[in-house]
């Protein structure tokens, strides 16, 4: 799998500093924080002269993360959704970024299942084809508190939106914590339709219980947690992917630590699960 540094990892600092970063760490790749993104191309600098950077350091960009709510339901709300999603496809090919990440969330709680899926997918399907005109794909990520989180649920949300560019991330610790994926039915995946994958780890709280805020639960590198990581990422190996891997760590402890130090950790970390 190729190493990719992941821009939450490394939440405070800038697009720069993390393409430095990822290379004096021995990564690969970079997956770009969608909020450093747009602060820089807000502040009036060339996307170019950042995939320059990409290059000279040898730093592939693997992905944007993320739009995030893409179930919008209001008129104004799809509108800018569809407006996100073209600005980033302009910035993910200024980039030569082959995917952006979407995830839902939880605006859709109180319908039924038929609408979660119906609503979810008429969106994305929307986005997919803003994607297509500019060669852009998109990954998937059922979030472990969201409606949309199991495996076989991704799948079936595949199935409804039927577009050739969409695809799934596999997080570790979303898959883990929703209880409701196993290993076994990760290694059954098909290969291309898995775009990334997350090497996450952390707590879960017990099954029913109500969730506390998911940083409370992610503050550990690979390996610290109570997940069984090995026998995730072996499922994952077991499909054929061997494509972007990065380490996630939502922890404001750990975000407030020296840049370098943390990415230099993590890929200490992921190397013994990749």
């Amino acid at each position: 799998m190729i190493p990719t540094l992941h821009g939450q990892t490394t939440l405070y600092s800038n697009l720069l500093s993390d393409i430095a970063a990822a290379r004096q760490a021995s990564y690969q790749a970079l997956e770009i924080e969608s909020g450093k993104l747009k602060r820089y191309a807000a502040s009036g600098l060339s996307l170019e002269a950042l995939a320059e950077a990409c290059t000279a350091q040898g730093i592939e960009p693997a992905c944007i993360d993320i739009i995030g709510d893409v179930e919008r339901t209001t008129p104004e709300g799809i509108r800018s959704l569809l407006d996100e999603a073209r600005e980033l496809c302009t910035y993910a090919v200024l980039l030569g970024c082959p995917t952006i990440q979407l995830n839902a969330f939880c605006g859709l709680a109180e319908e039924s299942w038929k609408d979660i899926i119906r609503i979810t997918a008429r969106n994305i399907a929307a986005v997919a084809d803003i994607g297509k005109e500019y060669g852009i794909r998109f990954q998937y990520e059922g979030a472990a508190w969201t409606p949309i989180h199991s495996l076989s649920q991704c799948l079936e949300l595949i199935d409804a939106v039927q577009r050739d560019n969409f695809g799934l991330v596999l997080d570790t610790w979303h898959l883990w914590a929703g209880y409701d994926t196993s290993p076994d039915e990760i290694a059954c995946l098909d290969a291309s339709i898995i775009y990334g994958v997350h090497v996450s780890d952390g707590l879960r709280p017990k099954q029913g219980a109500s969730w506390p805020n998911e940083s409370l639960l992610r503050g550990f590198y690979p390996g610290e947690g109570d997940i069984p990581l090995a026998e995730w990422m072996d499922a994952i190996r077991a499909t054929g992917y061997d494509g972007y891997c990065s380490g996630e760590i939502l922890c404001p402890k750990l975000w407030e630590g020296e840049h370098l130090d943390v990415a230099v950790t993590m890929k200490q970390h992921m190397d013994q699960f990749l």
